[in-house]
This record gives C-alpha cells, structure tokens and sequence, in this order.
C-alpha cells in the first residue's frame, strides 16, 4: 500500500490549485474570454509559434458546469516539436536559449530517478518557456516549482463577455502530450443530479487505483506505464483493452463515462479479491484528496456507495477523514466525530 501511495503523490502532481488566495471560481459564461485573451497575450510573447496556440482543448469539466475551479487545456506535444520529442535545435524559435535549456536538462538530470531523457528534456522545455513568460509577461504568472515532463501551471485575470479585466485570478494549467490520451484521462461527465459533489477526478482516481494493483501507474501526460519496465504499455484505445485483460472482462468506453459506470463495471467483472483490493487503494487515495469547495473551506468526498465501505474499513485502512465535511459525507462526518 506505501508503493500505491507514491504512485498517487506522483499522480496527483501534477494539478490541484497552487495559486491559493489568488484565483476564484469562473463563470462559464467567463471561460472563453479570458481563453481568448490568453491565447492573445502567448501569442505576443511568442510571435513564431501563433498557430500553436489556437490548437490549446479545454479538458475535463470546463463549461461543462456552471462554473469551474480551474482551467485545464490539453496542448498537442507535436504542435511544440515535430515527432513531440524536444528538439535543441528549435529552441531559439521558442525563445529559449539553447544552454540555458541543457543547465536546466543537467539538473534535473541528476535528480531524476525513473523519468526518462524525453520527460526530463520537456520538464527542462516547460521550465524555460515558464521563466520567460514571468520575466516578460504582466498578465501571466507561471509556476516554477511543480512544472513536470507535461505539466505547466499559470495564473491569469479573468475577463467577462465585453472582455473586461476583473479583479480576480484563474487558474489555467498547461497538459502536455497525446490529445486523444489526454481527453480521454481527464474526461469529466456532466455533473451527476444524485450526487452533486462527485466530479470527474472520483472517476479517473478508480481508474488509476485499478492500475496501480495491477502494477501499472496511470499518467495525464504519458498513458499507462508498466511499472517494472518503465514502458507505456497503453494508449487511450489500448487501455480499455488492458483494463479488461487485467480483470477478466470486455471494458467499452460507455463504462468509463464517470465514478458510476466504471465502479459498476468493476463489482461484475473483478474478482472479490481484486474487488477489495482496488476499493482500498481507492479510499485512501481520496482520504488525501481535497476535491470540494464549499465557501472557503477544501473538502473531500466519498461517493455515496462506498461510505459504509470506508467506515467499517477505516481502521483497516488506517483512514484518517481530516478532509472530510459535515455537509458533503454526514454518515461519516458524524461517524468520525462520535467516537472523540
């Protein structure tokens, strides 16, 4: 279970807000605007490159919902380099100097322990496009700390629909790689009427729970990667096909729509042991894992079919509920604060 853990610290990485105090929830009505005067502004900072950022896919629940805590935008590793692998030799058309970019690759080269020379070379890529955005940029802000091999996160105003400036921040993040991979990784459903507050990360985090006991770790940015080797193993298509090879059924995309179907698909598929195993990996994953905002306060939440679940196996698990809310999980809200 501490090797499940560290896969999940991995995993979760690579999003969540990192601007505290800086951003808010936006309007959907807010969305493209502001994606409008983003793109603008990169394409200012980057005149050779323009066309790559038309290509930028909001992912995941944006404008799916009234409003959306942050924006994700899936960017197409082969609009940035031919072929998606980093290429020195174009660096200049970025704007970046070519040794500053190899000092960046050397350091976190030595660091590295299981990243490849291609995620390291596109951390280093991320790193320097991410300096130069802060030096010469006055509308975004990047963050340099948690960029990864696919991953950059950045901080601009919000605009309404008559373009205005507000006063207020959002969160836009940056998922580079296969844009099929990462449509179909951070796919979000419609919001579910019966449960209000379950989203499309309780979904995807099933998923990599299915993975990560099968020895498999499951990336937004790369696929599905044997943990062993080191190799992807899975594309988006791929993956369905493996899942069902890993737990003895035939997966369809219709039963990875959302938290629902896949946990349906699961209790008639995987064997009790597999069952359990998975539900375990599950629950604590989220017990670490603020995925609800209620006024100012960060909640977590467990789907409604496992609370029962998660109380008689809290022990167990060692599950520790400090995310937990009385107003998203009474059963277990209540359950926890009984016993002090």
């Amino acid at each position: 279970m501490k090797l499940l853990l560290e896969n999940w610290r991995r995993f979760v990485t690579e999003g969540g807000n990192v601007f505290a105090g800086q951003t808010a929830s936006i309007p959907r009505e807010f969305i493209e605007p502001t994606l409008e005067k983003y793109r603008e502004e990169l394409k200012k900072l980057f005149p050779q490159k323009k066309k790559v950022f038309n290509s930028f896919r909001p992912l995941g629940s944006v404008g799916k919902k009234p409003v959306s805590g942050d924006i994700d935008l899936g960017i197409d590793a082969t609009k940035f380099f031919e072929g998606g692998l980093v290429s020195p030799e174009a660096l200049e058309e970025w704007e970046i100097d070519p040794m500053a970019w190899q000092a960046t690759f050397d350091k976190y080269k030595k660091r590295a322990r299981t990243r490849t020379d291609a995620e390291i070379a596109w951390r280093a890529f991320l790193t320097e496009i991410a300096k130069y955005i802060n030096e010469y940029s006055d509308m975004i802000n990047s963050d340099l700390k948690k960029i990864g091999p696919g991953t950059m996160f950045s901080l601009f105003p919000q605009f309404n629909e008559e373009g205005e400036q507000q006063n207020i921040g959002v969160q836009i993040d940056w998922m580079v790689g296969d844009v099929s991979w990462l449509e179909f990784a951070y796919w979000s459903d419609m919001p579910s009427e019966e449960q209000e507050f379950l989203k499309g990360l309780h979904r995807t985090q099933l998923m990599l729970s299915m993975f990560l006991i099968k020895d498999h770790t499951f990336t937004h940015a790369s696929g599905v990667k044997n943990k062993a080797t080191g190799e992807i193993v899975a594309t988006p298509k791929e993956s369905l096909a493996l899942l069902g090879q890993m737990f003895g059924g035939r997966m369809a995309r219709g039963d990875t729509l959302n938290f629902n179907t896949l946990h349906d698909w699961l209790q008639v598929n995987a064997s009790p042991q597999d069952y359990d195993k998975v539900i375990g990996a599950y629950l604590k994953i989220l017990d670490r894992t603020k995925s609800v905002k209620l006024g100012e306060q960060h909640c977590g939440y467990i789907p409604r079919e496992l609370e029962e679940v998660w109380i008689n196996r809290q022990q167990e698990l060692k599950l520790s509920g400090k995310y937990i809310c009385k107003d998203t999980n009474p059963a277990i809200w209540e359950h926890i604060y009984s016993e002090r």
